[in-house]
């Protein structure tokens, strides 16, 4: 004879806010107010970061049918967010911070500071308590790397032109077919020695004073930060809702665990 096998009891999880009073729903009020002023006295201590944001746009000009990649478009436009870090670029921001009565360390300064490529263009993005300050640090920032940038591109153009004319010397005594053109039939040894010292001088001078931009590549213009309106982070409303989810949060897990054990008595 077969024993019967007695059915098991399943057990229903019913939370707690689902069977709660009109008593419990005041403590969950009074958790959330409390959630809520810890939330006002974080954001005393912690007041609101304001972001701006100027723009450099940049110019790159690709031959038809030459050997520039995509990836070498890319590297090129990415330069241009390295250089913004360039330690020229910061101490012309420092410095002209300073002669305005703002004083920042270079750490602070990159500290504060993030560079974002959008296309073509590189955002300068500045954070600070004060939206007026942000502001100016992303424009004199723009200006600064504007003018930096610009000079180092005139070395890239003298650096462009003496590496064109060594790749045409190379040409003119290694390749027979190009021995016709009006510019190999103009040299002679004497020129060509002497071209090849010049250019070798020039191509050692220019090329640190470059910056590593090419004559393809320049920056055409900046646009000036706007003053934010509003906070970015730490915002004080926010911080005061947060804290209220978090009290109801606390409360609804409070109430479980109290639920709890009172079923355990």
């Amino acid at each position: 004879m077969k024993k019967k096998v007695k059915p098991s009891e399943k057990t229903e999880f019913s939370p707690k806010i689902f069977r709660a009073k009109p008593a419990d729903w005041l403590g969950v009020a009074g958790i959330m107010v409390l959630g809520a002023l810890v939330g006002l006295i974080i954001s005393l201590f912690l007041p609101p970061k304001y972001e701006a944001t100027a723009k450099l746009t940049t110019n790159l000009e690709v031959v038809t049918g030459s050997n520039v990649s995509e990836i070498m478009v890319d590297s090129q436009v990415d330069l241009v967010g390295t250089l913004l870090l360039h330690s020229d670029v910061v101490e012309m921001v420092r410095q002209s911070l300073e002669d305005q009565g703002i004083n920042y360390t270079v750490a602070e300064l990159t500290g504060r500071t993030k560079i974002e490529r959008q296309l073509m263009s590189t955002l300068i993005k500045v954070r600070d308590n004060d939206p007026e300050v942000a502001a100016l640090i992303a424009t004199i920032w723009a200006e600064k790397a504007y003018e930096r940038l610009n000079e180092a591109y005139t070395h890239a153009l003298s650096l462009s032109q003496a590496k064109a004319t060594q790749d045409l010397l190379t040409v003119c005594s290694k390749d027979t077919t190009k021995q016709a053109l009006p510019f190999c039939q103009s040299l002679t040894e004497e020129k060509a020695a002497q071209l090849a010292v010049e250019t070798k001088s020039i191509i050692l001078q220019e090329s640190p004073l470059s910056l590593g931009l090419t004559s393809e590549l320049n920056i055409s213009q900046y646009q000036a930060a706007l003053t934010p309106d509003r906070p970015i982070a730490y915002q004080r409303s926010i911080l005061i809702l947060a804290g209220a989810l978090a009290g109801l949060v606390l409360a609804l897990i409070l109430g479980e665990l109290l639920s709890k054990e009172t079923e355990r008595e």
